[in-house]
C-alpha cells in the first residue's frame, strides 16, 4: 500500500506537467495543420508558405540560446510562462494578419515560444521526476503529445466549419476562429504550469519555480567539452531522419502511386502507433536504462532504411516505413535524459539549448543535404546514405556515451 502511496506521490506533480504540455501543444498542431489553408484563402502562394514556415524555424534558432541562459538565470515557471505567452502572442498575431511582414513576425514570435517551451521541458522532467519514473515520464511526455496532436488537428479540421456555421462567418474567419481558439489553448498552459512548478522542488536541485543566481551573465551559457562532443554526435545521428522525413510524402506518391489521402491516413495511424509504443519504450528504458535501449535503436534504425530502400512492394514498403519511424521519437526523449543526466542542475537549461539546437540544425541541414540526393539519384540512394549516417553517427554517439565519467 506504501508503494502505491509513493507511485501516485511521484507522479503528482508529473503528471499536471505533462497535461501543461499538451495544452501548450494545441495552437502548434492546429498552426501546423490550417495555417497553409489559411495563407491560401488570403492569396499567397506556396514560395510565401514555405517563407512562413522558415521564419518559424528561424525565430526559434534565435531564441534557443537566450531560453537557456533565462531557465538557468530565472527558473522554469518564469521560462514556461514567457514561452506560452511568446507563443500565443506569434499564434494569435500570425492569425490576424494579412500582410506579408505581419504574418513573418508572428512565424518567427511562434518559433521563439516554441523553442523555450522546448528547452524548458527536459531540466524540469529532470526537476520534478524521480529516477525510479524519470525514463517514463521523459518518453510519456512525448507520447502525449503525439496522441493529443491527433485529437487537436482533428478539433483543427473541425472548428473553422463549426464557427462559420455557428456565426455565419466566411471561411477565411472560420480558419482564423480555429486558430485563435487552439492557441487559447497554449496561453493556458502557462498557469497550469506555474502551479505545478511554483509548489515543486527536488533534493537534487532549488525549486524549480525560483531563480537561480549562481550565473554570470552569458557565460551561463558555456557547457564542458564532453558536452560539447555529445551534442555535436546527437547533430550526425540525427541528420539521418532529417534527410528523410521531408520526402516520404513523395516516396508513397511517386513510386507507389498513393493518392494524397491515403498517405495522409497512413502517417496519422503512425502517429497513434508511435504514441502507444513510446510508452511501453518508456517502460523498458526505465527497467533496462535508457542507453541500452538507445543502442537498441541505433542498432535497428540503419537496418530499417536500408530495408525501406530495397522494399519492392508497397505492402512492405509500408512495414520498413513504419518500423524506421519509431526510431526518432522513441531515440528523442533518451537522448534528452542522458545528455541532462550528465550536466549540473545549474546548467540543464544551457545544455538543453544546445540539444534542441542540434534537433533544429539537424533538420535544416538533413532536409537539403536529402534534397540535393534525391535530385541527383534515387529514393534508394536516399535511404541508403541516411542509413549510412545513422550507423556512423550512432555508432560514435553510443560509443561517448558509455563512457560516462561517472
Amino acid at each position: 500500500m506504501g508503494s502505491g502511496a509513493e507511485k501516485r506521490s511521484s507522479w503528482a506533480g508529473v503528471g499536471p506537467f505533462l497535461a501543461a504540455n499538451v495544452l501548450f501543444g494545441a495552437g502548434l498542431f492546429a498552426h501546423a495543420f490550417l495555417y497553409n489553408f489559411y495563407l491560401d484563402a488570403l492569396g499567397r502562394g506556396e514560395a510565401f508558405m514555405g517563407l512562413a514556415a522558415s521564419s518559424m524555424t528561424a525565430g526559434g534558432l534565435i531564441a534557443l540560446a537566450p531560453a537557456g541562459f533565462l531557465l538557468d538565470r530565472f527558473g522554469a515557471a518564469r521560462s514556461y510562462v514567457l514561452a506560452s505567452l511568446l507563443g500565443t502572442a506569434g499564434l494569435a498575431w500570425g492569425a490576424l494578419a494579412e500582410s506579408g511582414a505581419g504574418i513573418l513576425a508572428g512565424a518567427m514570435m511562434a518559433g521563439a515560444g516554441t523553442a523555450t517551451w522546448r528547452v524548458t521541458m527536459g531540466p524540469v522532467l529532470m526537476a520534478i521526476a524521480p529516477p525510479d519514473i524519470r525514463s517514463r515520464a521523459f518518453s510519456w511526455n512525448v507520447a502525449a503529445l503525439l496522441a493529443s496532436g491527433s485529437v487537436w488537428t482533428a478539433a483543427a479540421g473541425a472548428l473553422p466549419t463549426w464557427w462559420s456555421d455557428l456565426t455565419g462567418a466566411s471561411s477565411i474567419a472560420g480558419i482564423r476562429a480555429g486558430l485563435l481558439l487552439c492557441a487559447a489553448g497554449t496561453l493556458l498552459s502557462g498557469p497550469l504550469a506555474v502551479r505545478i512548478l511554483g509548489v515543486t522542488a527536488t533534493p537534487s536541485s532549488a525549486p524549480t519555480g525560483a531563480p537561480n543566481r549562481r550565473g554570470h551573465g552569458w557565460r551561463t551559457l558555456a557547457v564542458r567539452p564532453r558536452i560539447r562532443l555529445l551534442v555535436g554526435l546527437v547533430l550526425i545521428w540525427m541528420l539521418a531522419a532529417g534527410m528523410v522525413l521531408p520526402f516520404f510524402n513523395l516516396y508513397f506518391l511517386r513510386v507507389h502511386g498513393w493518392s494524397v489521402e491515403r498517405i495522409g491516413l497512413l502517417f496519422g495511424l503512425m502517429q497513434a502507433v508511435t504514441a502507444l509504443l513510446l510508452v511501453a519504450g518508456g517502460e523498458l528504458a526505465q527497467r533496462a536504462g535508457p542507453l541500452r535501449v538507445l543502442v537498441g535503436w541505433v542498432l535497428f534504425f540503419p537496418v530499417a532504411l536500408v530495408g525501406l530502400a530495397f522494399a519492392g512492394g508497397a505492402l512492405l514498403a509500408t512495414v520498413w516505413y513504419a518500423l524506421q519511424g519509431l526510431a526518432p521519437p522513441a531515440t528523442n526523449p533518451l537522448l534528452d535524459e542522458l545528455l541532462l543526466d550528465e550536466a549540473a542542475a545549474s546548467e540543464r537549461g544551457a545544455v538543453s539549448s544546445w540539444r534542441n539546437a542540434a534537433t533544429e540544425l539537424s533538420g535544416l541541414m538533413g532536409a537539403s543535404a536529402g534534397g540535393l540526393l534525391l535530385g541527383a539519384g534515387s529514393f534508394a540512394a536516399l535511404f541508403t546514405t541516411a542509413a549510412l549516417v545513422a550507423a556512423v553517427g550512432g555508432g560514435l554517439l553510443t560509443r561517448a556515451l558509455a563512457r560516462h565519467p561517472g
